[in-house]
């Protein structure tokens, strides 16, 4: 089996709110994009499932799948056994926000990560503190679904940051890699996202002196 016949079988693996199954996969530019980045044995994380889980298991990686839909995970598996795909995914079921916490469940080193669970505030930024930095230096944390204002926020501030450099951003799906190790949790002077915040500061406190300083004179 190759992406190919998988963006050509095209299968409907998520369910609607009605029941009906539906496809919510990624564009076909996405998924190709996704597995130009893979190589066997690559340690690999996702949170949701879909097409990308299939792409994963094809590209032989050592894949955690990290979703609450167990019907959609099943569907997945039957794809890929009536595919003949062997394949080392170990699908994980519940939120990410639980299973990303608790010990041992995430392995040390990550070389590729694909944050797409759910899209509600603040789980995109959520996935992404449990992962990254277990994500090796050199190593993929890609992002989909950036044009959401939910996921926006992780999309811009990883645009700040020097420990990440956008590789390529496909339709609405952007692959950083991560180039430094992460900055300290309690430096946030550091961060870049609070730059301008931290330069106001320094600018507004010679003002406030210079006000306190007046006010006391009159």
């Amino acid at each position: 089996m190759n992406l190919e016949k998988l963006i050509s079988d095209n299968p409907a693996l998520h369910l609607d709110v009605d029941g009906s199954l539906v496809n919510w996969a990624v564009n076909a530019k996405v998924l190709k994009a996704i597995s130009g980045f893979l190589k066997p044995g690559m340690v690999t994380l996702e949170t949701g499932s879909g097409h990308t889980t299939i792409a994963f298991g094809m590209a032989g990686t050592r894949h955690i799948c990290i979703s609450p839909f167990e019907d959609e995970q099943q569907r997945i598996r039957d794809y890929l056994e009536a595919n003949d795909v062997k394949h080392t995914i170990n699908f994980l079921t519940g939120s990410s926000d639980t299973i990303l916490t608790a010990p041992g469940v995430v392995p040390a080193e990550l070389d590729f990560v694909f944050i797409d669970g759910a899209h509600r505030f603040p789980f995109p930024c959520v996935d992404f503190h449990y992962t990254e930095d277990k994500l090796k230096l050199g190593g993929i944390m890609c992002v989909d679904d950036v044009h959401i204002p939910s996921v926006k926020v992780l999309y811009r501030f990883l645009l700040k940051e020097k420990e990440w450099e956008l590789v390529k951003k496909v339709k609405n799906t952007a692959f950083f890699k991560r180039v430094k190790p992460t900055v300290p949790y309690s430096d946030w002077q550091g961060q870049a996202m609070n730059g301008r915040f931290r330069k106001m500061e320094e600018l507004k406190n010679p003002i406030k002196k210079a006000i306190r300083k007046l006010i006391g004179r009159s």
